[in-house]
């Protein structure tokens, strides 16, 4: 994880404000203007030191989104970038004004052609208005305004009676909202009810809209619960779009919302692997692999103990490219095939195939000898 370092802290003044939120959208992103902005917010606090995850909590996007954006403010002359050893020093510049914009070389052309696309735009969709209209004025009436002290103290005490809603799927209330004729008490079994809270808490589906899948996904002929069906309904709804690319290349967090059919990426699991990627010194190639491998080998739990103690293996046997990485995976897993032993023969005799009556003859015939 980078350390960033602002050399000397940076108060924006109502005139650079309304330079960057006239001018500057025409030249930069809306999330770069913001990261301008909450820069200069932490210059002024924890004396200028801060992390990447700091500022991806603050803006709401991912840690290796962070970089680019700086780039970008660097870019359109906002920040200076230096570096020294492991940290990086960003010198924090003014805000242009909108007159000296406009004179800039570049960026008062950028500005330029688009004021002259968006006036033309708004010419377009809105002609000019006919010379024949007339126009009509209301007189303003006036209403007496009054507020009641009374009702002033009653809003006061008034609090809030919603509550956020828990991230966990409360099984109990689900089978509350599910009424007979949605859910049969004869499909509510250990095997459906652990389907249904799985998938639930895995695409962080609520337990009304969970009642409307499993309706869907219940044949009501056969009393049987599709679960293929029920994850299809799920994934059309809850999955994540734009995350289809499963090569090892890309960042941890895309590749694991890959791997996992477009599952959103939860605070916890995000806090894992950015653990695992600090703790251990594998490429990135290898580092996805490992997310890829934790997930097959503990059916796709993926917490910090399994996490830690497949990565610790791997640190043992010295795994320094995707390709160890693969030899060893697959190494283990040929050890791990052993072939199945025969059973005996007497396992295969059932107790039909004896002669009873042949027994109880030995049998007797041992008693008589001995008398």
């Amino acid at each position: 994880m980078k350390k960033w370092f602002i050399h000397h802290p940076k108060s924006l003044s109502m005139q650079e404000i309304q330079s960057l939120l006239v001018a500057y959208p025409f030249i930069m992103t809306p999330q770069a203007i913001q990261m301008y902005m909450t820069m200069c917010a932490f210059s002024n606090v924890r004396e200028g030191s801060l992390t990447s995850h700091d500022l991806a909590i603050h803006l709401n996007v991912f840690d290796h989104e962070v970089e680019p954006l700086i780039q970008t403010c660097v870019s359109v002359d906002l920040m200076q970038w230096y570096e020294q050893k492991n940290m990086i020093i960003l010198v924090i510049k003014p805000v242009l004004d909108i007159p000296v914009l406009l004179s800039h070389p570049l960026f008062g052309r950028i500005l330029s052609t688009q004021e002259s696309l968006y006036l033309k735009a708004l010419s377009m969709k809105y002609p000019p208005l006919n010379h024949d209209l007339t126009l009509t004025s209301f007189k303003y009436q006036q209403r007496h305004l009054d507020w009641n002290e009374a009702d002033e103290t009653q809003f006061n005490l008034k609090k809030e009676t919603s509550l956020p809603q828990s991230e966990t799927f409360k099984l109990t209330l689900f089978l509350q909202l599910c009424e007979e004729i949605i859910l049969p008490s004869s499909m509510r079994n250990e095997e459906n009810l652990n389907i249904i809270t799985s998938l639930a808490n895995t695409y962080l589906v609520d337990e009304k809209s969970m009642k409307k899948f499993v309706a869907k996904a219940i044949n009501y002929k056969t009393l049987t619960l599709n679960a293929h069906k029920l994850s299809e309904l799920i994934l059309s709804t809850y999955q994540v779009s734009g995350y289809k690319d499963t090569s090892y290349q890309q960042h941890p967090l895309s590749f694991f919302t890959a791997i996992n059919e477009g599952r959103p990426v939860v605070e916890k699991d995000q806090q894992l692997i950015e653990f695992l990627n600090s703790q251990y010194t594998f490429d990135q190639e290898t580092f996805n692999f490992l997310l890829e491998t934790i997930l097959k080998s503990y059916h796709g739990r993926f917490t910090k103990k399994n996490a830690q103690h497949l990565a610790e293996s791997w640190v043992r046997a010295k795994i320094k490219n995707l390709e160890d990485a693969k030899a060893y995976v697959n190494s283990n897993l040929n050890v791990s095939q052993v072939k199945a032993k025969p059973l005996p023969e007497y396992y295969e005799t059932s107790d039909d195939q004896v002669d009873k009556e042949t027994l109880l003859k030995q049998l007797k015939e041992m008693d008589n000898e001995r008398n």
